[in-house]
C-alpha cells in the first residue's frame, strides 16, 4: 500500500466517524429541544388549566384533565396506565423510521396542583398524510435527514479536498520520483527542476549531491582500472614476449631453470588475465563488441590448457567434455566469462575432481572437494575480482547464470544464448 493511499483511507474513515457522530448528536440534540420544548408548554399549561370549575378542557392541541377516565383513548391506548414520573414529558412515537417523521406522536404530562392531578396530553394522527396535504403534494424533507445529507455532504466535501490537496502535493513528489530515476551521469550537471515545496526541493539537492559524490567516485575508480590496465599491458607483453625467446635462445635448459621459466610463465599469464579483467571493469561500451560465430569448445579446450597449470601439485582429476556446436556471440567477454569461471574451479579444488561439460551453448562446471577441505573450499570459492567480472559481462549481455553449492560440490552453469 502506498503512503498516499494510506493517508486517505485512514484520513478518510477518520472523518467518516466524525460525521457520523456529529450527525448523531445533531439529531440527538434536535429530539431533545423538540421534547424540552413540548414538555415547558405542557408543563406552563397544567398551571393554568383547566379553569375553575372545570374537570377538562381543551386547549389548542392540547388536552388537560383533572380525571383519568377523561384522557383521550388514544393516549390511554399507549399508556394504559398513569405515569408515574411526575412533571416529565412522556412521548410514544409510533411508525417512525428516524430519516421521516414519525406517523403517529401520543405525548402525557402529569401535574399535581392544589391536592389535584391534572393530566396534560397531545396526540398527531396521520402526520405524514397531514404534511403532503399542507405541502400539496410538494417536496419535503424531515429535519432528521436533512442532518444526515448534510453530514454526507460534509464527508464527501473533504473527501474532494483531500484528493485535490493529495493531487496538488502528489504531482511535485512524482516529478521528484521521475526525475531521480532519470537522473544518470551523463545528466548529473543539469539544473535542478523546482519542485514546488521547499522539502522536496531539498530532498531533491541531497539526492543530487550524493549521486553526484557516487558519480565522482565511480569515474575516479573507472579511470584508474583504465590507466592501470593499459600501463600494465606493455609490460605485460615485453615479460611474455621475452619468455618466448629464451625459449628459442635456449630450448633445453636445466631442470632448475625450466622450474623457474614456468613461474615466470604463469605469473605473466595471471597478470595478463587480471589486466583483461581490470579493463572490461573499466569500460562502459562491452554491448558494442563485435558478434562471431564461435565454437566455444575450442575456447574450453584453450582455456584449461593455458590454466592447467593451477592444479600443480595437486590431486585433481579433470574431465572435459565438449561438442563442436558454433555459436553466434560476442567472443573476447565469453572467452573472459569461461576463463574466469575455469580459473575459479581449478584455484580453489584442492583435493578432488573438476567436470567441464559443455553442450550446445550451456557450460556447466562442476568441482568436488574432499571432506578434508570441504571447509575452505565453500569458504572462498566465489570471492574475487574475477567473480565481480563474471557478474558484469552475464548481466551487460543478458547471459543465464546459475551457482550452487551442495555439501561439498559446487556447480555452476552458463548458459549464452537461452536459459540454463
Amino acid at each position: 500500500m502506498s503512503i498516499r493511499t494510506y493517508l486517505i483511507v485512514s484520513l478518510a474513515s477518520l472523518v467518516l466517524l466524525i460525521s457520523a457522530f456529529l450527525s448523531f448528536q445533531s439529531a440527538s440534540i434536535f429530539i431533545g429541544a423538540f421534547h424540552m420544548a413540548s414538555e415547558d408548554i405542557m408543563l406552563k399549561l397544567s398551571d393554568e388549566y383547566p379553569e375553575n370549575g372545570l374537570t377538562e378542557q381543551k386547549v389548542l392541541n392540547y388536552h388537560i384533565t383533572t380525571d383519568w377516565d377523561k384522557v383521550p383513548a388514544q393516549i390511554k391506548q399507549h399508556f394504559p396506565k398513569p405515569p408515574i414520573e411526575e412533571e416529565e414529558l412522556h412521548t410514544r412515537f409510533v411508525d417512525w423510521n428516524y430519516i421521516s417523521p414519525p406517523n403517529h406522536i401520543y405525548s402525557l404530562v402529569f401535574v399535581k396542583r392544589d391536592g389535584m392531578t391534572i393530566y396534560v396530553s397531545k396526540f398527531k394522527e396521520n402526520l405524514r398524510q397531514k404534511i403532503e396535504n399542507e405541502h400539496d403534494g410538494g417536496f419535503f424533507i424531515d429535519p432528521m435527514l436533512v442532518i444526515i445529507l448534510v453530514g454526507i455532504a460534509f464527508f464527501i466535501l473533504f473527501v474532494i479536498t483531500l484528493l485535490f490537496v493529495f493531487k496538488k502535493v502528489a504531482q511535485p513528489m512524482e516529478s521528484l520520483r521521475e526525475w531521480a530515476n532519470q537522473l544518470t551521469i551523463d545528466n548529473i550537471n543539469q539544473p535542478l527542476p523546482a519542485f514546488r515545496f521547499k522539502e522536496l526541493n531539498a530532498l531533491a539537492t541531497l539526492i543530487h549531491n550524493n549521486f553526484n559524490s557516487l558519480a565522482a567516485s565511480v569515474e575516479r575508480e573507472k579511470k584508474f582500472l583504465s590507466y592501470a590496465s593499459h600501463e600494465l599491458r606493455t609490460p605485460i607483453a615485453v615479460l611474455r614476449s621475452n619468455c618466448a625467446l629464451l625459449e628459442k635462445v635456449n630450448a633445453t635448459p636445466s631442470d632448475k631453470e625450466r622450474m623457474i621459466r614456468e613461474r615466470i610463465n604463469r605469473a605473466s599469464l595471471t597478470m595478463k588475465s587480471m589486466t583483461e579483467t581490470l579493463l572490461w571493469l573499466s569500460r562502459d561500451d562491452a554491448e558494442d563488441m563485435p558478434i562471431e560465430s564461435v565454437e566455444l569448445g575450442t575456447i574450453v579446450k584453450q582455456s584449461y590448457e593455458e590454466l592447467s597449470y593451477l592444479i600443480a601439485g595437486k590431486s585433481i582429476d579433470v574431465t572435459v567434455n565438449v561438442d563442436k556446436a558454433q555459436l553466434v556471440l560476442a567472443k573476447t567477454p565469453a572467452t573472459l566469462v569461461i576463463n574466469n569461471l575455469i580459473r575459479n574451479a581449478l584455484q580453489h579444488t584442492q583435493q578432488g575432481s573438476v567436470e567441464l561439460l559443455l553442450e550446445n551453448d550451456c557450460l556447466r562446471i562442476v568441482n568436488t572437494e574432499s571432506a578434508n577441505h570441504s571447509e575452505q573450499f565453500t569458504s572462498e570459492l566465489g570471492f574475487g575480482l574475477g567473480n565481480q567480472l563474471i557478474q558484469n559481462l552475464i548481466t551487460r549481455f543478458n547471459w543465464q547464470f546459475e551457482k550452487e553449492i551442495i555439501d561439498n560440490q559446487y556447480r555452476v552453469t552458463v548458459c549464452f544464448n537461452q536459459s540454463c
